[in-house]
């Protein structure tokens, strides 16, 4: 069997750096392949040579003939055309043979048009559009308006669920969760898990790849090694492999050292002189064993508290939290003690983040009050904070701005635990990435020693050694902390309680986050999107003639079409009808496995009636024709 992706012998270069080295990689049917490696292995530059982007230096970068690729677009789209459509152009096929049966003309490419339509399940297609937008987290009233009337994050959500709606072979994603919640997160992990084609997929959400993958390909010292499994199967092999090589390299030495040995205590010996060259000749002929590591981010976080705190840290009584007109939050009355360890959970646009900001005093209550213990310090991380870092100042510029008196030296140790040591510390901001910006200002909070963190999103641009490093550094964290994030592996390592934040209220939730995505499913059943108006299929238009043979054949041959059409157009009826229930997301929520399966099973009956009225309606036309 031949693989849908293949790259072999592949050399690339980074300037004049080699980034591969006679790499290799094949992805076959339905692998879901999860692309993993430290910063600079050359994830993103695999991405932009298998779309083609660039070409290679050397080696075969190809995609198997007559298969198709989707990607999402970086580019953030500004269109006029609604959510709902733009979602829809992912799919170029289903556009064309649309505009082919716009026209009025019936001739063989239209009827092969229908049938391809009918085949690739083309009516169903807006409610199939409508699904992903929804999943994505688009309300039922927005799919309707335009891609510009939506901020950034949200037309990247965009870019995917057009990407998705592409029946690719290969599906290419790099990131995608990025700009998700962990609503849309756990939705997109189900859809993925169900995609019929390969994929491709690059993230540093460990939970994530766990339910995405079932192979790993591993981008390290130039070359790429697929594993079988999910990221954690990884882990352990790469740990065992590790092992066993260096277990292979010390046995080498150990045998190595026994012959240099020999070879020096015996080469002057006449007697040994011939063996000892004998050895001497094995030594340099013998491959070296090269020694493994596992990666290591070399990063060791410490977030420390002060010793002492006072037990309430901040008290919120009756406060709502609105713009403008707009209430988010309404009579919020909480705690937040010392030690205590929260994680808030919701939907998107709940209100997490105005929970955090009102907690931090960046924004003040429309109505309550929220009070702070005095000479707290609070170490508060927002996405929006990276924006006001100041780019033209290093690291060090930053650090020592709000530590002037502390040695140098002490705050170049300091930002190495960051990994912003060396060069990285003379850089200015300006040219940093965003992970490395969230390192910055991830090293700034800490510098604090505050006793309370608020963290908003704080993973968001890390790659997967430094989320580790945060998680361990969160765990040994003896402050209290208030935590927003769509990382599972760092709620579960560091929350201890878990708050609902939903339709305008804050409350202790019951359950853990298997619970919370049960409760998820379950709004989401309850949200019914608007059903799209699928087009109707379409009916062959009869073909006027004028008889001047045989008239008594001809009006048999009358009678027996008019039937045939009246048929024709009850078993399109049926069959739009059997599509809308098949296309309502509601019905694979309130109809149970059996009646889901005859709806498909009427489905291709339909179908299959159609075809063959459709074949007796044109042999009468024919048959009329003879007549004239």
């Amino acid at each position: 069997m031949a693989p849908v992706l293949n790259i072999q012998n592949l050399n690339q270069l980074a300037g004049s750096k080699p980034l591969f080295v006679n790499a290799n990689l094949q992805v076959f049917a339905e692998q879901r392949v999860g692309l993993v490696g430290p910063n600079g292995s050359g994830k993103s530059t695999l991405f932009r040579l298998i779309r083609g982007e660039i070409k290679p230096d050397g080696g075969e970068v190809s995609l198997q003939a007559g298969k198709t690729m989707a990607f999402v677009e970086q580019e953030i789209a500004n269109s006029e055309r609604s959510a709902l459509d733009f979602a829809l152009d992912g799919d170029s096929e289903l556009r064309e043979l649309e505009e082919i049966l716009s026209h009025e003309k019936h001739d063989d490419a239209w009827f092969d048009a229908q049938h391809r339509l009918e085949a690739i399940q083309g009516y169903a297609a807006p409610a199939r559009a409508a699904q992903l937008l929804s999943g994505l987290g688009f309300a039922p009233e927005e799919i309707q308006r335009p891609v510009s009337s939506f901020s950034g994050g949200w037309r990247m959500r965009l870019n995917l669920a057009r990407a998705l709606m592409r029946r690719a072979d290969l599906l290419l994603l790099d990131e995608p969760t990025n700009h998700l919640d962990l609503e849309a997160i756990v939705w997109l992990e189900q859809y993925l898990a169900r995609y019929p084609g390969s994929i491709l997929l690059v993230s540093h959400d460990r939970e994530f790849l766990n339910a995405c993958v079932n192979r790993i390909a591993h981008l390290q010292n130039k070359a790429i090694t697929l594993y079988s499994g999910n990221y954690d199967d990884f882990e352990r092999t790469l740990a065992e492999r590790v092992a066993q090589q260096n277990q292979a390299v010390r046995q080498q030495q150990a045998k190595i050292a026994h012959l240099e040995d020999y070879v020096r205590r015996f080469r002057a010996k006449a007697t040994k002189a011939k063996q000892a060259q004998s050895r001497l000749k094995a030594l340099e002929r013998l491959e070296r064993i090269a020694p493994m590591q596992l990666e290591d981010g070399h990063f060791a976080l410490e977030i420390q508290a002060p010793e002492r705190s006072p037990d309430q840290l901040i008290l919120v009584e009756n406060a709502s939290a609105a713009y403008g007109e707009r209430v988010l939050l309404s009579n919020v009355n909480l705690v937040v003690r010392a030690g205590a360890r929260i994680a808030l959970l919701g939907p998107n646009g709940a209100g997490k983040s105005t929970l955090i900001k009102l907690l931090v005093g960046e924004l003040a209550p429309s109505a309550g009050r929220v009070e702070r213990a005095g000479n707290i310090r609070i170490g508060y991380f927002a996405q929006h904070q990276l924006d006001h870092l100041d780019t033209s100042a290093t690291p060090l510029d930053h650090l020592l701005r709000i530590a002037p008196d502390v040695k140098t030296q002490d705050l170049r140790n300091f930002l190495g635990r960051f990994g912003l040591a060396g060069e990285n510390d003379e850089r200015p901001v300006g040219g940093f990435s965003g992970g490395e910006k969230s390192r910055l200002a991830l090293a700034l909070l800490a510098w604090q020693k505050p006793h309370l963190l608020l963290l908003d999103e704080p993973t968001n641009h890390l790659d997967l050694d430094m989320r580790d490093a945060l998680s361990l550094a969160l765990e040994e964290y003896t402050g209290a902390m208030v935590l927003v994030s769509h990382d599972r592996s760092l709620i579960r390592a560091t929350a201890d309680e878990l708050w609902l934040v939903a339709d305008g209220t804050v409350q202790l939730f019951d359950g853990d986050l298997e619970d919370y995505r049960a409760w998820v499913d379950a709004r989401r059943a309850k949200v019914v999107a608007p059903e799209p108006i699928a087009a109707p299929a379409p009916v062959p238009a009869p073909v006027e003639k004028t008889a001047r043979a045989n008239p008594v054949r001809k009006k048999s041959l009358l009678s027996k079409q008019s039937k045939v059409e009246k048929d024709l157009q009850q078993a399109q009826a049926a069959l739009q009808e059997n599509q809308r229930q098949l296309a309502d997301p509601a019905a694979y929520q309130t109809l149970g496995a059996a009646a889901l399966a005859q709806l498909d099973q009427e489905h291709k009956a339909l179908e299959q009636k159609i075809a063959t009225l459709e074949e007796a309606w044109l042999e009468l036309e024919e048959a009329l024709a003879d007549t004239v």
